[in-house]
């Protein structure tokens, strides 16, 4: 349970990619010298009922769509972060 005063973080992702029901969400972090170097999140959203909810888990029918995601995410960040690809 939540407390009253409890605050979500906000760190807001950078860049967002959808590839059908698979998407990421990528934030930026910082070494303690400060460099920054971004880090992704993958999920995948579905329907229960009248609400979407997401899932960590893929499906055989997933993998396509999770191989282009990642293509794309690594295209993004070796363009943006190229130092962190390193």
């Amino acid at each position: 349970m939540k407390k009253k005063n409890e605050t979500k973080p906000t760190n807001k992702p950078v860049h967002r990619i959808r590839v059908g029901a698979v998407s990421c969400s990528v934030f930026l972090n910082k070494t303690k010298e400060g460099t920054e170097f971004p880090s992704a999140i993958i999920s995948r959203s579905y329907k229960s009922g009248d609400s979407f909810k997401d899932s960590n888990s893929y499906g055989a029918r997933h993998l396509a769509e999770l191989a282009g995601l990642v293509a794309s995410l690594q295209s993004w960040m070796t363009s943006n972060y190229p130092e962190a690809a390193k």
